[in-house]
């Protein structure tokens, strides 16, 4: 298995939903106010991304695209690991009740999204699958990883695998169709996110340990 670290940052704010009819806040101008007082997102930096909680008007639901995808491979006869983690901070009630977290890969030519929603447990591919159990506190570590198998192996699809402080939760999500690229993609409402994108493992390794990611043999049908 080889881990395929690419650099990467928060780039793009999702443009179908906007702050307010004046789009105050945008993938060009990411830091600032809503001056219809709505709640929306802040690009702080290349990885955290603050949400401001509005102030008299309706708390919006963005998502945001990394700046780099991930790419299939090409003459590679080995499994290949794409990975990032997201830490999450409750911005409304302790509770993290008004707080809501999506964390998954965007298909860069199709447009489907594949991802888990931290606050109801349930992963999303087309159908959606209900984890039996399932929690969300403050400060939690979500990651998604993306392994394609190697070229060689023709039989064999790609898949996708979501973790939670550390450990892998729920099955893996096999990758049928066109699975070229992929952009890692987060939606949030009233959720605040510091992410790792594996740019610099030594002083800020995964909560999950790569190194150890075995093949994965059960999947969601």
């Amino acid at each position: 298995m080889n881990f395929v670290g690419i650099k990467n940052k928060w780039k793009e704010i999702g443009s179908d939903w906007n702050c307010c009819a004046n789009n105050c806040i945008n993938t060009n101008n990411p830091v600032g106010n809503c001056i219809k007082g709505n709640g929306f997102v802040n690009l702080i930096d290349h990885e955290n991304i603050k949400y401001l909680v509005g102030n008299g008007g309706y708390d919006q639901w963005v998502y945001v695209y990394a700046e780099n995808s991930f790419k299939k491979p090409q003459n590679c006869f080995n499994y290949s690991l794409y990975y990032f983690e997201v830490k999450c901070k409750f911005e409304k009630e302790l509770n993290g009740s008004k707080s809501y977290m999506d964390i998954g890969l965007r298909n860069c030519s199709t447009n489907n999204y594949i991802y888990y929603s931290a606050k109801y447990g349930q992963i999303y591919n087309g159908g959606m699958f209900q984890l039996s159990t399932f929690s969300w506190n403050n400060n939690d570590i979500f990651g998604c990883g993306l392994v394609y198998p190697p070229t060689n192996m023709s039989n064999e699809f790609p898949y996708v695998f979501f973790t939670q402080n550390g450990k892998q939760i729920g099955k893996g999500v096999l990758l049928k169709g066109k699975s070229d690229s992929y952009k890692p993609r987060v939606d949030l409402d009233c959720c605040s996110i510091e992410a790792n994108f594996g740019n610099d493992l030594e002083s800020k390794p995964f909560r999950y340990d790569i190194s150890k990611h075995e093949i994965l043999k059960e999947f969601f049908d």
